[in-house]
């Protein structure tokens, strides 16, 4: 135990024989205890108290309420004891919903990792088990402290619950026969209290690692699907080339006859537009599957996309820079390492980079403005792995709005860099 640990203890041990003691020497009054009472409930109730908890939020209300009477009576030595009492009794009411909320987010996490697994056909990993969840066991209070220390699955959790019930029980050895079974009461409650926040941070911690382990999983799905789409694209270009060829073949022999050529004709014109429309659809298939593996591996969303005769023209609004200014934000940046990943997973031929501004202010300002942002954005590319020599930047100006400059609507939209991802 540290010695700020030993620290606390001892002072609530003297806190708590204190307020047991009657006929003693006055003591203060006791706001500090009101005060982490009036604490111990409002953690409580944020903590949905009520619906986890209710007897023991109901009593840790109550007991503050009476202890706030007896102080506004003057009666300081009944107000400090019921206000010990509403701590305790919200103290435990929160540690009971946080462990149900524990209890609840495990099982979800443990559904989504058991999911992914059967998805990927993948052995079940060997998982530690959980501590069992603590009871409505009375009594034996020291006996289960000890036991709550001794275990290494639970005893690097709850320090203070756990110094809060020691407190409680040196304070029960120490009672009055008249205060022991208020002080028994007290230390009922911060032992539950220390047996259930201990098995809620347990059961958390395991949840994180399981949250950890569901998205490495996640991260592999998406990649076979990529793999598999891949494999799909190449087999159909494989079948539309061999088709290619027998259709040409067929038009070859048919050459001797004019209606057997204009059959070969139709019919390799009809087999070259489906076949290029499901290449087309592979193909789409491949790069949506490509863009949604770029974003989990860098973490981040991409830009806006849409598809134009020229390529996938991604779009950087202009709140990706401070205003008039060309550093890009932190979560500009984010989303270029994203793109970035995605030239290399789509095998991307180039890549264009186009600075562009509203209308307003001098036109030779707003086309430097534009040459710098284009750059910004070639250099965030380039350092995130894209190379130079595939990156093309260039500044506009207000010559290629895509809305009215006359709104402030529409100048947001004209505010923007686009990037031109040429792929096959």
């Amino acid at each position: 135990m540290t010695s700020t640990l030993a620290h606390l203890r001892h002072a609530l041990v003297a806190l708590v024989l204190a307020s047991a003691i009657t006929g003693c020497a006055s003591l203060p009054p006791p706001t500090s205890e009101l005060a982490a009472a009036q604490q111990a409930v409002a953690r409580a109730d944020a903590a949905d108290a009520d619906q986890y908890a209710g007897a023991e939020i109901a009593a840790a209300r109550s007991a503050l309420a009476q202890a706030q009477a007896a102080m506004s009576a003057g009666d300081d030595e009944d107000a400090r004891r019921l206000a010990l009492r509403a701590a305790a009794e919200g103290d435990l009411a929160h540690a009971r919903s946080r462990a149900a909320a524990a209890r609840a987010l495990h099982a979800q996490r443990r559904a989504e990792v058991s999911e992914l697994q059967a998805r990927l056909a993948a052995d079940a990993a060997t998982d530690m088990p959980l501590p069992p969840e603590p009871g409505a066991t009375a009594g034996a209070y020291a006996a289960r402290l000890q036991a709550l220390a001794a275990d290494p699955r639970l005893n690097t959790f709850a320090a203070l619950e756990r110094l809060q019930a020691q407190q409680a029980l040196d304070a029960l050895a120490q009672a009055r026969s008249r205060d022991r079974a208020e002080a028994e009461s007290i230390a009922d409650r911060r032992v539950r209290a220390a047996e259930a926040a201990a098995w809620a941070q347990a059961v958390e911690r395991d949840a994180e690692r399981l949250e950890r382990e569901a998205r490495d999983l996640q991260l592999e799905a998406t990649r076979r699907e990529a793999a598999e789409a891949r494999a799909e694209a190449d087999r159909l270009r494989l079948e539309a080339q061999v088709r290619a060829e027998e259709a040409e073949r067929l038009r070859q022999q048919a050459l001797a006859e004019e209606q057997a050529r204009q059959q070969a004709e139709q019919a390799l014109q009809g087999a070259t537009t489906q076949q290029a429309a499901r290449v087309s659809a592979a193909r789409e298939k491949e790069l949506a599957l490509a863009r949604e593996e770029a974003a989990l591996v860098a973490g981040a969303e991409l830009p806006p996309v849409r598809r134009t005769e020229r390529g996938e023209v991604f779009t950087l609004a202009g709140d990706a820079f401070p205003s008039g200014q060309s550093t890009l934000t932190a979560a500009a940046l984010a989303r270029l390492k994203a793109l970035a990943a995605y030239v290399d997973l789509a095998q991307a031929s180039g890549v264009r980079v186009e600075g562009h501004t509203d209308a307003q202010g001098d036109a030779q300002a707003n086309l430097a403005l534009s040459e710098r942002r284009a750059e910004a954005v070639r250099r965030a590319l380039v350092q995130a792995g894209v190379p130079a020599a595939r990156i093309e930047a260039e500044g506009r100006g207000a010559a290629q709005p895509v809305s009215d400059n006359a709104s402030a609507a529409g100048r947001a939209k004209n505010r923007r860099v686009e990037i031109v991802v040429q792929t096959k």
